[in-house]
């Protein structure tokens, strides 16, 4: 585990230095780790269970320069491995690094391109959701955006509700209500009630009945 960790801060070392950064979220397991940051007073102390560290691109927004960050984390062990559709990541014996976009309009038949990285993306339905209110943390010195938790926390019940393997569906559930416990604890219930208003029909419905049948049927009020 301190292994990955130094990997991890290496990782994003050079992402920072390369401007990568700038245009990402990091998402997942490894951007809920580092909620303990934003919730320093309370009790959330979350254990890492994946190698995958997700990065979440904003389309809208240009590299300020090309990189190539195969070659920028060559030295960390990292080579680009190709998946089905030509979809790329880079893994190393550690660590594999995915990048995602929102899938928005007709489902994409493969992945998009990003050329100012020399890589590409794999387009997946619900993650607009993190780009709402990003927050900003400080690790090891590295300036790291995520999304707020509150939105984590939306979109893992969404995509909980939504997904036919109930295994994963259960993971997304345990993280989504571990970041929730902390949102209560923090006192972010009113940055809650303003995110749901952004959701989309079908989501908030996904996110009513995961509450539900979660018992926990006192925050509802607050959050329709």
């Amino acid at each position: 585990m301190e292994k990955q960790n130094k990997i991890v801060l290496n990782t994003l070392q050079v992402l920072s230095k390369a401007g990568v950064l700038d245009h990402v979220l990091l998402i997942g397991s490894w951007g809920a780790y580092f909620y303990k940051q934003y919730f320093s007073k309370t009790e959330y102390n979350p254990v890492i269970k994946t190698r995958d560290i997700d990065f979440l691109v904003n389309v809208r927004s240009k590299f300020s320069k090309s990189v190539d960050l195969e070659k920028l984390l060559e030295p960390l062990g990292f080579e680009i491995e190709f998946f089905g559709n030509g979809f790329m990541m880079l893994e190393s014996e550690e660590l594999a690094i995915e990048f995602l976009v929102p899938e928005i309009g007709r489902p994409k038949d493969g992945p998009m391109a990003l050329p100012d990285i020399k890589l590409n993306a794999q387009p997946l339905r619900h993650l607009s959701i993190l780009w709402r209110s990003p927050i900003n943390i400080t690790v090891s010195k590295i300036p790291v955006r995520l999304p707020h938790p509150v939105d984590y926390l939306l979109q893992k019940l969404v995509i909980a509700g939504l997904r036919k393997k109930s295994d994963k569906s259960e993971k997304d559930r345990q993280s989504a209500f571990e970041v929730l416990d902390a949102v209560i604890e923090n006192g972010d219930l009113p940055e809650l009630n303003k995110a749901v208003k952004c959701l989309s029909k079908k989501e908030l419905k996904t996110v009513d009945k995961e509450l539900r049948q979660a018992g926990r049927n006192r925050l509802l009020t607050k959050v329709e």
